[in-house]
């Protein structure tokens, strides 16, 4: 809940009035939103993420101004726009990765991220581009209103000159918005037209990638692009940005750049590699990144010793349903070898919270196992990402 302490349920004990007041103060320009509470969480890395977190009314109007702001631009949004869209998600830019380094000769790989953007994101610069397509100006104030509500931590209102609260209902389409004119329009109509070679960008919210044939180009992009970026208050990760040789002709040619392998790159969760068929020809390989299996690793075993006052039954339906959701995202055709350790790790961190419930062993690990076999979800790929090969 908000820093009004209204969960969801006080709310609808009064719904009809409140709704009926909610409209009033926006039709007659009085509403105000209220600043959003500030929590961090962590990001597994020893650094923590900020989160702004609305009141319940608040976000029902965010809910709305996203409904709208979608339907302007969903339609002016380009292709290479995965994140935060309808029928669009990780999967999806995952296999239009794979496709365009299998399929049109991909050979250098500029990945990068860009550095802490919720909240450097230019409240001027954003205006801006709203404006473009709204002639609203009830609409361009409210919207500005929430840019401008601030934050509360510790019981300290600050105000915020930039970003948008990383929580917020309407925070993921203001990006999409804001990245559309700063980097997706002007990759595709200005940049890639000068190039060459193919140029191809992959982008899901902050985290994108781009392709290219020629090394001359994709050192061009990295200098070109940090330069734009920088013009609209962002810049990149430098830990998460790089210019790799990546492709079908990169292990031939790693040993050009001092490497005895070639290069390896993370995007949305996975480590991309250089692989082979079973036939010997030149794919993209994926495996769950491996920070990411340390984090949750370690968030299952700290949950797991905390159900251990609730039974073995308990601890075994949350391991069940973790795994279950793991799957969901990193049973993808490739990675089943990764998906079957993580499964087994599972297992065993379960088997050591079992036993540690009292002071007498609670079972041993053939018991264990015969109870596994009813227990453990199919490991089965979920999503086939490898292209058609032209």
């Amino acid at each position: 809940m908000g820093i009004d302490g209204v969960s969801k349920a006080a709310y609808a004990l009064d719904v009809v009035e409140r709704i009926k007041a909610l409209s009033q103060s926006l039709r007659s320009l009085s509403y105000r939103p209220k600043p959003s509470r500030r929590v961090y969480i962590s990001k597994g890395n020893g650094q923590v993420r900020p989160l702004g977190i609305p009141s319940f009314e608040d976000r029902i109007v965010q809910q709305q101004m996203s409904n709208i702001l979608q339907a302007i631009w969903e339609p002016e949004f380009r292709n290479c726009s995965y994140g935060f869209r309808p029928r669009r998600n990780a999967h999806q830019a995952l296999a239009r990765l794979g496709e365009v380094i299998r399929n049109e000769n991909t050979q250098w790989v500029v990945e990068a991220d860009i550095k802490g953007f919720f909240d450097h994101v230019n409240h001027d610069w954003l205006m801006k581009f709203l404006a473009y397509r709204i002639k609203d100006p009830v609409f361009l104030r409210l919207v500005n209103r929430f840019l401008k509500a601030g934050v509360m931590e510790d019981g300290l209102w600050r105000h915020e000159d930039s970003g948008t609260p990383q929580g917020g209902l309407v925070s993921p389409v203001l990006a999409n918005i804001y990245l559309h004119y700063v980097l997706d329009v002007w990759f595709e109509k200005k940049f890639a037209k000068t190039c060459r070679g193919n140029a191809r960008l992959i982008r899901y919210a902050d985290d994108y990638v781009a392709c290219f044939n020629r090394e001359e180009e994709a050192k061009r992009f990295m200098v070109e692009m940090q330069e734009r970026l920088s013009q609209f208050g962002l810049e990149v990760e430098p830990s998460k940005t790089a210019v790799l040789r990546f492709g079908s002709q990169a292990a031939k040619h790693c040993g050009k750049d001092g490497l005895k392998r070639p290069a390896t790159f993370n995007f949305l969760g996975f480590t991309h590699y250089v692989g082979k068929s079973r036939k010997g020809w030149f794919k993209v390989g994926r495996m769950t990144q491996r920070e990411r299996i340390t984090k949750k690793l370690k968030e299952v075993g700290q949950k797991l010793a905390s159900l251990r006052v609730q039974g073995g039954k308990a601890m075994m339906d949350y391991a069940r349903q973790h795994l279950r959701g793991h799957l969901a995202y990193y049973a993808v055709s490739g990675n089943t070898r990764q998906i079957g350790n993580y499964a087994r790790l599972i297992a065993r961190l379960l088997f050591k919270w079992f036993n540690r419930r009292s002071q007498k062993r609670s079972c041993n690990w053939k018991t264990f196992t015969q109870a596994l076999k009813a227990w453990m979800p199919c490991l089965n790929v979920q999503h086939y990402l490898y292209p058609q090969p032209l």
